[in-house]
């Protein structure tokens, strides 16, 4: 059972939605492709990466919690800090359907982040801690 499509072409985001390799390796290409898009400000195609209801937390505070708030963020942070690139700094070994482990670093600041991706293999949830930054206590008021 052969499928008509070529599997030894480079990565694209229609490749990542709808792949046939392992999840571990669809899910890593769709973080560098996310990745890229806001390097370079296309926020206009973060759809193809983010899930509609994609939340995104920073310390344990909510940063946005939907496409649209997605694309704002972005925005607003390439506007802010021109100089600033965000990039992957390490990648674990990983596969199958269990969250997806990275470290990103961002304007001086490195963050240990998880990635959890919905069925269609978009990106629905991001959760960053700041490394050296402890999660604040339940009792912590903010």
């Amino acid at each position: 059972m052969s499928h008509p499509t070529s599997t030894t072409h480079h990565s694209s985001p229609a490749h990542a939605a709808g792949t046939t390799h392992t999840k571990g390796h669809s899910h890593k290409n769709t973080i560098e492709q996310l990745t890229e898009a806001v390097n370079s400000n296309q926020t206009n195609n973060l759809e193809k990466y983010l899930d509609t209801n994609v939340v995104k937390t920073i310390d344990s505070q909510t940063v946005y919690k939907d496409l649209k708030e997605a694309q704002e963020y972005y925005t607003k942070e390439h506007t802010a800090n021109k100089s600033s690139q965000w990039k992957i700094v390490h990648f674990p070994d990983h596969s199958g359907d269990h969250p997806v482990q990275a470290r990103i670093s961002y304007n001086n600041k490195t963050y240990n982040t998880t990635y959890k991706f919905s069925p269609s293999g978009k990106i629905q949830h991001i959760e960053a801690q700041t490394e050296n930054n402890p999660s604040p206590t339940p009792s912590t008021p903010h």
